[in-house]
């Protein structure tokens, strides 16, 4: 293989190892918010439900001190749910999810360009690789970024 050939197959074999890194920090991304979400709803309901269990047994057992217990849970449950207004995470874990299927395609069309690599020019692969780094970035200017924790 010339000098030129091994560079570029050296270049193209990291853009697509890099590709293949920013779809699995999508995913991962993708499995974090979806149990932050799971443990939001979760919370939300249990505190919702000792709420309403301490009020109404406050009132048929005549026990005031269980509406502490009511009250105190309410309260936990509207700030639980005040600092939930800041995330939209269904939109959050749609957005990384397009962004991982998206980047598949980009993985399989550097799969395909090493597969053909030894069949073609120098030039057909610049030009390949040229219209698959354009890909890419229109999918990073389009999608939400990963973050150090999704690494």
């Amino acid at each position: 293989m010339e000098n030129a050939k091994k560079k570029l197959m050296r270049q193209i074999s990291d853009a697509a190892g890099n590709v293949l890194y920013t779809y699995n920090a999508h995913w991962v991304i993708v499995n974090r918010l979806r149990t932050r979400q799971a443990v939001f709803k979760i919370t939300q309901i249990c505190l919702t439900a000792l709420s309403t269990g301490g009020f109404l047994t406050s009132v048929i057992a005549g026990i005031p001190e269980l509406s502490w217990l009511g009250g105190f849970t309410s309260a936990i449950a509207l700030g639980l749910n005040l600092y939930s207004l800041n995330f939209n995470l269904p939109t959050d874990i749609k957005s990384h999810t397009d962004a991982a299927n998206d980047l598949w395609e980009v993985r399989e069309a550097y799969k395909s360009l090493l597969c053909d690599f030894e069949e073609l020019s120098n030039d057909e692969i610049r030009i390949k690789r040229d219209q698959i780094t354009q890909k890419v970035s229109q999918i990073n200017k389009k999608y939400p970024g990963t973050d150090n924790e999704a690494f």
